[in-house]
């Protein structure tokens, strides 16, 4: 199979993507787990249960650890109100507050910079949390993600991993894209007992400015509930 790119060939497409021998394709993995998922509609991401608020504004953020030897970089990855893709590099002071330089109007990723925290880092607003790295991790751990304007994300696999073993219990899980003028479209929903694979022959396409989320609920009681997902963020050539 010929790579995507008339003037690269190759027989993996991915392998080249990964290798950025195309400045305008990027790879990306979302690895997002919670671990108490329970009978209304929850979020997969490590914060723990209720779904996610995005902010209605850009706003600054707050970064704090719950541990006091939590002192090293962290880096945030998100997007302007233009969605365009900004960074900040903020270097936390343990249990004290340290705000962002940038304003974030979406947040799409969060990582240690040196060594792996100690404690929970809480990256939020006025006590709404939008990025959060659990103790021991170095990485936001969720399956949220805005497509940065001019881009479109293209989603290859999806992998959900359930702790569910009780054979009268069972998960449901939908997905959700939301567009910037707030329209929000539930596409997908199904039920299932322990793993659900999706090898997508033809890409599942989120198109610029679309703000995308994989929510779960439990039949009864709380389960766990990990989901990997791989996709391809290209530039949009009109």
């Amino acid at each position: 199979m010929a790579y995507f790119r008339r003037e690269i060939n190759s027989p993996d497409a991915m392998l080249e993507i990964g290798q950025q021998r195309d400045s305008s394709a990027q790879l990306l993995h979302f690895f997002g787990f919670n671990a108490a998922v329970g009978t209304t509609y929850e979020t997969i991401w490590n914060n723990g249960g209720g779904q996610y608020a995005y902010p209605s504004q850009a706003l600054t953020m707050s970064c704090v650890s719950t541990s006091a030897d939590d002192t090293q970089a962290i880096l945030i990855s998100g997007l302007d109100e233009d969605y365009q893709e900004i960074y900040d590099i903020v270097q936390l002071s343990g249990t004290t507050p340290v705000t962002t330089t940038n304003q974030f109007y979406r947040i799409n990723a969060a990582r240690t910079l040196a060594g792996v925290n100690v404690g929970a880092i809480s990256i939020s607003n006025s006590g709404t949390v939008y990025a959060y790295i659990g103790p021991d991790l170095g990485t936001h751990q969720a399956i949220i993600y805005t497509v940065p304007a001019s881009r479109s994300l293209y989603i290859h696999q999806v992998t959900f991993n359930s702790g569910t073993v009780n054979p009268n219990k069972f998960m449901t899980a939908r997905g959700s894209i939301i567009s910037s003028t707030g329209v929000e479209n539930r596409f997908w929903e199904s039920t299932f007992q322990q793993d659900v694979y999706f090898n997508l022959r033809v890409p599942f396409i989120v198109r610029e400015k679309t703000d995308f989320l994989i929510e779960a609920k439990s039949s009864s009681g709380e389960n766990e509930l990990s989901i990997y997902m791989g996709a391809v963020l290209l530039e949009d050539h009109v």
